[in-house]
């Protein structure tokens, strides 16, 4: 539709509009809308202007055929031609997204570093950054567009490349122009995080877990005893050295290395740590500059401060430059629901992390903290610095409450599948819904079907459904056909959703 649409007006009409000299928009172009953000003059007066209508989203780029002023050879699309004035309309692909950073270097993704405050969002389904960006215009936090783990790659059927090119086009067509940045999340091997680094991630979350011994914590004195006797006596005489006696952190408080206490740690991270000195060294052979986040969150017991001190303290030790860690903390932090837990002693344990971050000089970072309403206050007052925070898949259930809203009977359908496919796709994640709490939607009127999703157990169930859900290809087609009819509506859901998180946080 649009090429039939421009070809009906002259390239004087279509140069105007492009600029945003007219003063009303044209007849014709009803079914067509400029991103009014988007407009821009390239070198030597190329213009270029994104546009979406009923097909998607499309690059206008006005200029001469040849010589000063061409429209550039990198971007690919249907042209026409009026005298020496050449129009080109591009789709918004992965071929033209790289001609795009080349020729706007701020539509590519770059770091965020140890000191500034940076918000991951996580949009699994390429959509949800023009609802987000708004948010992140003042420069203050610094938001994280791209940020996909290997399983919500595969549930999706994406790779990185694909994650950036959204990102990259969403930051063009909303004419923003700060900072932001590609996070190849919880990654865990060298391949993957090698991988996502040149697939053009500017962050890496290196997720530990498998390296963790935990049993250590909790097992008998002897075991301990025993098993600490037979590390590298060098290694031994190093970890005694330097935790040797408590430390006092900057409100007064100490953290406590008795021998039991060090031995237990010991035992605990010092295979993590020797594998993510292999991840940095690895990233490092790809990039010299990146975030680089430790992830020791993804375990059942949380993270002691002492735990956390030796960590990093150790991670510096071995020449590992990292920008943020994410501990475990107390309490529960499940998917798509608010904290579970007592939020005195999360605040008291919190300040304790946040302490040591600062002094240390680097982010504290909170997995799984997407709709922790109750925390948020907490964190933002309690934060020593900068923070990192990482949310996903609340921008899966804003979708799909747009669509409960737009088409009631679809959404029906999507939530009774969502428990069909439910003891699948709980296997992915750690939460713990109370099944006998769910809606009997049969009893809900259209009108009531939003109400869902203040139901915690409809939410878990919800969040965790959509690759078991999209593997039918006719329901995925069908949603994203739902959602992009009513893109501007999910767009302002998620500005009031995300905008509360940040409220919150930011006081």
């Amino acid at each position: 539709m649009i090429d039939e649409v421009l070809s009906r007006i002259g390239f004087k009409t279509l140069e105007n509009w492009m600029s945003g000299s007219l003063s009303e928009q044209i007849p014709v172009l009803d079914d067509l809308r400029a991103y009014e953000d988007s407009r821009r003059s390239g070198s030597n007066g190329v213009r270029y202007m994104a546009v979406r209508d009923a097909e998607g989203d499309r690059l206008l780029i006005l200029g001469s055929r040849e010589g000063d002023g061409a429209v550039p050879a990198a971007f690919v699309g249907t042209v026409r031609d009026e005298g020496n004035r050449r129009l080109m309309t591009a789709p918004q692909n992965g071929e033209n997204a790289r001609a795009l950073r080349e020729h706007f270097p701020h539509t590519a993704p770059s770091t965020a570093g140890a000191h500034r405050r940076s918000f991951g969002l996580g949009d699994r389904l390429g959509l949800a950054s023009p609802g987000h960006i708004p948010l992140f215009r003042d420069g203050e936090v610094v938001p994280v567009l791209a940020q996909q783990s290997l399983r919500e790659l595969d549930l999706m059927g994406r790779d990185y490349t694909e994650v950036i090119d959204a990102a990259s086009w969403a930051v063009f067509n909303t004419g923003f122009e700060g900072a932001w940045v590609a996070d190849g999340d919880h990654l865990k091997s060298v391949d993957a995080v090698v991988s996502a680094l040149k697939q053009g991630c500017t962050m890496i979350t290196a997720d530990l877990s498998d390296h963790l011994a935990f049993d250590y914590m909790d097992a008998d004195i002897q075991t301990v005893t025993s098993a600490y006797r037979h590390l590298d006596s060098g290694l031994r005489n190093n970890i005694e050295e330097k935790f040797s006696s408590d430390v006092r952190l900057a409100d007064g408080s100490v953290l406590v290395f008795d021998p039991e206490t060090r031995q237990r740690i010991a035992l605990t991270y010092d295979r993590a740590l020797d594998h993510a000195a292999d991840l940095y060294q690895a990233c490092r052979g790809v990039k010299r500059e990146f975030d680089f986040e430790i992830s020791i969150d993804e375990t059942d017991l949380p993270t002691t401060p002492e735990a956390h001190y030796f960590v990093a303290k150790e991670l510096l030790a071995r020449g590992i430059s990292f920008s943020s860690l994410a501990p475990r903390f107390v309490g529960e932090f499940q998917k798509g629901i608010d904290y579970i837990g007592d939020v005195e002693e999360f605040a008291s344990s919190f300040a304790l992390h946040a302490l040591i971050a600062a002094d240390m000089g680097y982010k504290i970072s909170i997995h799984s903290s997407s709709d922790k309403f109750s925390v948020y206050p907490v964190i933002g007052s309690l934060v020593k610095g900068a923070y990192h925070l990482k949310t996903s898949g609340t921008n899966w259930l804003v979708a799909l409450e747009t669509i409960s809203r737009i088409n009631p009977i679809f959404f029906r359908e999507i939530f009774t599948r969502a428990y069909d496919v439910f003891p699948a796709a709980r296997s992915y994640y750690h939460i713990t819904p109370d099944m006998k709490l769910s809606t009997d939607i049969t009893t809900l009127e259209d009108s009531e079907l939003p109400d869902v999703f203040a139901n915690p157990t409809d939410r878990q169930v919800l969040h965790v459904s959509y690759g078991e859900l999209f593997k039918d290809a006719g329901l995925k087609a069908q949603f994203f056909q739902q959602i992009k009819k009513s893109i501007e509506l999910y767009w302002n859901a998620l500005k009031s959703h995300i905008g509360r998180h940040l409220e919150l946080l930011e006081g």
